[in-house]
């Protein structure tokens, strides 16, 4: 897969190029630039403020450098700066029997938003797909075998191969789920759950009589470990779309249901109901989607099935109640020649991040084939990617770059 950042650092012309190596052959390096090239701890400093763009070129300065920057404490470190890592775009999958992904990019300096980007085995060749996308590091699956995952970090090239789950007589009809769990400034490491559906043994031996056990991989053990809890199936419809946020997975249910359901993972497995926000008429909304943007859970709602507005509510990291965030009017974003499909709904709505600062903040939503940025504060309007005109839905992941290892 190429890289979603990359370049090279010349100089701006050969006159000016000559120059600088004069310069620097000669010893003439000024003291100020010499005192921080010869202190790693000040160059350490400056480098934790940049942006990953400029990071991910200056690895290629020099061996010492790379170093430097790929360094486990410098990627700790830097995952704890605040705004320092801003929504870098989109996975699209190119059409339904594909497994290439075009990835779209949110960074305005660049005019082509669109690059084309393989997800792959690099040790088979084999294609792969995007399962899910957790703060940098993606989950796929290896295209026709459904028991083979990777984890993946495209800005660095890096991936590990998931180790075989634990074989524990797993019904064959009953869920067989992966999902990750992934936040870079509590910790570097990252855990992978598999949920599978067991024979309940007060159960009828049949499908519908299934429990479910849960099986961890921790990136810092290598291992999957077995858990003793099992829980009810009908508590797991929707964690195939479970996203990862403020500690737990978070999923929908049932389109009817008032909750949402949490599954902590701690030193116990902790499964919890959450009261969702209700219409006026004290009704659940008919149409729900969850989102994760910058240590908040987001929930999109539309008050029912024709309806052009949305709510967007937010649970912050350390909450349990939801509070509103955004109205949005979709008559304010559509134009003459973006129309709104009959059968449009929240999964209509591919993306929602929260900036650090207010106008930064936007969602990024599917007309007829146009890809539209909005803007909550300026609520200004941007097309991002024309589609095409009858091109059906597409499997789409966030994704905001990251140093991680895997």
């Amino acid at each position: 897969m190429e890289a979603i950042a990359g370049g090279s650092v010349t100089g701006d012309d050969h006159g000016r190029s000559s120059k600088k190596k004069a310069f620097i052959t000669n010893n003439k390096i000024p003291s100020s630039m010499h005192k921080v090239l010869s202190n790693d701890d000040l160059l350490i400093e400056i480098l934790l403020l940049l942006p990953l763009i400029s990071l991910h070129l200056f690895k290629r300065v020099s061996k010492h450098w790379l170093s430097l920057i790929t360094s486990p404490s410098f990627i700790f470190r830097r995952t704890q700066i605040s705004g320092c890592v801003p929504p870098s775009g989109l996975f699209i999958v190119r059409d339904a029997s594909s497994s290439a992904y075009d990835f779209l990019s949110f960074d305005s300096r660049k005019i082509d938003k669109r690059s084309t980007v393989f997800t792959y085995n690099s040790e088979t060749s084999t294609k792969s797909l995007i399962k899910q996308s957790c703060n940098g590091l993606l989950l796929c699956n290896i295209s026709g075998d459904y028991s083979k995952h990777f984890v993946y970090n495209p800005l660095i090239s890096m991936f590990k191969m998931l180790p075989p789950i634990h074989p524990l007589n797993y019904l064959p009809s009953c869920f067989n789920t992966f999902r990750m769990a992934f936040d870079p400034t509590k910790s570097p490491h990252y855990k992978v759950v598999h949920v599978g559906g067991v024979q309940d043994p007060v159960a009828p031996p049949n499908v519908h009589g299934c429990s479910i056990k849960i099986q961890t991989y921790s990136s810092e053990t290598g291992v999957w470990s077995v858990w003793d809890d099992q829980f009810p199936s009908r508590s797991f419809f929707g964690f195939w779309n479970g996203i990862y946020s403020n500690g737990a997975i978070h999923w929908l249910n049932n389109r009817n249901d008032p909750f949402h359901v949490k599954l902590q993972i701690v030193d116990h497995l902790v499964l919890s109901n959450i009261q969702t926000p209700l219409c006026v008429e004290g009704e659940v909304h008919d149409d729900r989607k969850l989102f994760g943007s910058y240590g908040s859970l987001l929930l999109l709602c539309k008050e029912h099935s024709r309806s052009r507005k949305l709510n967007i509510y937010e649970m912050k990291n350390g909450c349990s109640e939801w509070s509103i965030k955004y109205f949005v009017i979709l008559d304010n974003i559509l134009r003459r020649t973006w129309k709104l499909p009959k059968d449009w709904d929240c999964y209509n709505v591919w993306s929602i991040f929260f900036g650090e600062q207010e106008e930064d903040s936007f969602m990024v939503i599917e007309l007829s084939g146009k890809v539209l940025q909005y803007k909550f504060v300026s609520k200004t309007v941007t097309k991002l990617l024309d589609l095409g005109e009858g091109v059906g839905r597409r499997d789409r992941h966030d994704f905001i770059a990251s140093f991680a290892h895997v």
